[in-house]
């Protein structure tokens, strides 16, 4: 047989008897942070700041790096390329004697070069010195030596124009200020 309820007759459950003293200690004092707690909490933060600034700044860093890395090597590839395509081009034998014949002059046996002058330059000797040559003047060696050792003698009209001086009025009250010495006899 099931068991049965036991009713208690006239006896009215009151919840908040037995409540009363849990409501009086969970109401309590909002939780206030002194200024030793105010530093402790800033301190944490701070802390956890850089925990994450530091790892954050090295990933962006190293983020640029890689993109800097990835532009050089597709540079690279291209370079490459571009030098494998001349590297084929002058695998042909016609573009090797095509580059000499532009670069180099070089003609076929059989073949006639001529060389087409401008008539308006005038090969004379007015076109590249006065006609006056220097003679010799030693190797080089001996000329920097006579350069350093020997002074060049300059003409009248080159000399610099003599400069006035006039005396520093400071410097010169300087010396008459100076007591002078007394002659020993």
């Amino acid at each position: 047989m099931a068991k049965q309820k036991k009713s208690h007759k006239g006896i009215v459950p009151v919840s908040s008897r037995d409540r009363a003293p849990e409501t009086i200690s969970a109401v309590r004092a909002p939780f206030r942070l002194g200024a030793v707690g105010v530093v402790v909490l800033a301190l944490v933060v701070l802390l956890i700041l850089m925990t994450v600034a530091i790892p954050l700044r090295n990933y962006f860093q190293q983020r640029s790096e890689i993109a800097h890395t990835e532009a050089s090597i597709q540079a690279k590839e291209l370079q490459i390329e571009e030098l494998s395509e001349e590297l084929d081009r002058y695998q042909s034998e016609a573009y090797v004697r095509e580059q000499a014949r532009r670069r180099l002059g070089v003609i076929e046996p059989g073949e006639t070069a001529f060389r087409i002058l401008d008539p308006a330059l005038d090969s004379g000797a007015t076109v590249t010195s006065d006609g006056t040559e220097e003679e010799a003047r030693g190797t080089w060696y001996e000329t920097l030596w006579e350069s350093v050792t020997e002074p060049e003698l300059l003409e009248p009209e080159e000399l610099p124009a003599p400069v006035d001086v006039v005396p520093d009025e400071n410097k010169v009250d300087a010396v008459m200020e100076e007591p002078a010495e007394e002659p020993v006899q």
